[in-house]
């Protein structure tokens, strides 16, 4: 409990730029606070608040080589998304950046939003852009997910998006996302965009405290543009009403933003459970590097494990759910191997 309030205070430091209020922390607790940070990859976010907290040297030298990992990583990745989207320019295709390098705006500094990933929507082009990947760019592009091809170039893995949610699983998201497609583009359209994502993330894997802070600076640098009571009805429409009071709930009580949504009461098991998978990951759930029968077993034990999850987020019927998974797989059958 105290490591998880000490990564907190760190948080709410990096994003309000006030000093941390730490308390006396020993080498020890340092290190693990600098890898629970890492593995929820905001630790280059929280290194201006290490600075002013008294981290030991030993701990901030290899702090701030991770920051600056970061720092040249954001800006090359960027030069290979100019590049993409010059490139798709000039055969005529309309690029959108989703998630990573988008959401890094709202940062305090860009830079320090950390990512792997380049994800890009190319409208109803996503065939032809495949097309010019190929030829323009010489990668080879994997169609192993309905919901993206992907492939790698110079260096970046890039996913280049059939649609902005997987029409495929949950069920519901078919109506999603022609919702979404509505409303594109448009400052609630990335507000309900980010949301399902995060919510399907969070119903098939885990959320980590790098969502946590997407979330709220989304929220935070678009709150006069969007429309709330929409956003609301949406939520309860599609079954992310306890999951949303969730995860506000946390947003506020922890790195101090109240919400633009109405937040019901939401009882302290729930909000315990979902802080505790955000920052330490559900037991079992995490990934793990078996292959062939013994991945799909194992996939099998999570699917069933991921229940209370879903019951957050989904209202989907529990049939329809697992027969659209195993649809979805069997149409993919190389899905299965996907690694979270």
């Amino acid at each position: 409990m105290r490591e998880r309030q000490l990564v907190y205070n760190f948080l709410r430091a990096a994003l309000t730029g006030e000093k941390p209020d730490m308390g006396h922390v020993e080498t020890s607790e340092w290190w693990s606070l600098f890898r629970l940070l890492q593995r929820n990859h905001v630790l280059a976010l929280c290194y201006d608040a290490a600075v002013t907290s008294g981290v030991p040297r030993e701990v901030l030298l290899p702090w701030l080589a991770e920051r600056q990992k970061a720092v040249e990583w954001y800006r090359y990745q960027k030069q290979v998304q100019q590049e993409i989207v010059d490139t798709m320019a000039s055969h005529g295709i309309q690029t959108m950046v989703l998630k990573g390098t988008h959401i890094a705006q709202y940062y305090p500094y860009p830079e320090t939003r950390e990512f792997g990933d380049l994800d890009l929507y190319f409208y109803d082009r996503h065939d032809e852009a495949d097309r010019v990947a190929r030829e323009v760019l010489k990668v080879q592009v994997s169609n192993d997910s309905h919901h993206h091809s992907k492939y790698d170039y110079r260096g970046v893995t890039v996913e280049s998006h059939c649609d902005f949610v997987n029409v495929h699983y949950p069920p519901s998201n078919q109506r999603y996302e022609a919702m979404l497609k509505e409303m594109v583009p448009s400052p609630i359209f990335e507000v309900l965009f980010l949301l399902r994502h995060m919510a399907v993330h969070f119903a098939a894997s885990r959320l980590m405290l790098r969502d946590l802070v997407d979330w709220t600076l989304t929220c935070q640098a678009l709150e006069q543009q969007v429309d709330w009571a929409f956003v609301q009805r949406t939520v309860e429409d599609f079954g992310m009403k306890p999951f949303m009071n969730a995860l506000s709930t946390i947003a506020y009580q922890r790195l101090g933003y109240p919400s633009p949504l109405q937040i019901a009461q939401c009882d302290g098991a729930s909000i315990e459970r979902l802080e505790q998978d955000i920052v330490y990951g559900s037991p079992g759930t995490d990934d793990r590097l078996t292959d062939g029968l013994a991945r799909l077993m194992w996939k099998l034990r999570r699917w069933q494990a991921l229940g209370w999850k879903r019951g957050m987020v989904f209202n989907d019927s529990k049939i329809s759910l697992l027969v659209a998974s195993l649809s979805s797989h069997t149409e993919k059958p190389r899905s299965i191997l996907h690694k979270m």
